[in-house]
């Protein structure tokens, strides 16, 4: 009797090389799962950080822009190596347009700014009226 019960407890001391490789089969899968799910999230909180990138520099430019315009009809164009990695095309050109009395609004014109910051784009435009 003894010798029956020390080999029947003997086969059940540890797991087969089978039940060993399932088990690293199943965790695999879900460090794999984790792993897709993590450069996911990274990759969506760098585009969000882009576009807020761009969309700071946009409101920063728009503001600095009624202040002091580029020249008319000319493109004056930031670099994004010299500005916090978001490139920046700026634009001014002659807006016309008629009041409700059909005479033309002299002095308009069409700022339009664009902001490029990785594979995002913003872009703004706004009508001054400049003498």
């Amino acid at each position: 009797m003894m010798t029956s019960d020390r080999n029947h407890r003997k086969g059940e001391e540890g797991f087969t090389l089978f039940e060993v490789l399932i088990a690293l089969a199943v965790f695999m899968l879900a460090v794999t799962g984790l792993a897709i799910a993590l450069n996911t999230a990274l990759q969506a909180a760098l585009e969000v950080r882009q576009r807020s990138f761009c969309r700071a520099e946009l409101e920063s430019r728009l503001a600095f822009c009624q202040a002091v315009p580029p020249p008319v009809g000319s493109t004056r164009v930031l670099d994004a190596s010299k500005n916090h990695g978001v490139k920046v095309e700026e634009s001014l050109v002659p807006w016309p347009m008629k009041n409700g009395k059909g005479l033309e609004i002299a002095g308009l014109k069409k700022l339009t700014i664009k902001t490029t910051s990785g594979n995002q784009t913003d872009q703004a435009e706004i009508l001054l009226n400049l003498p």
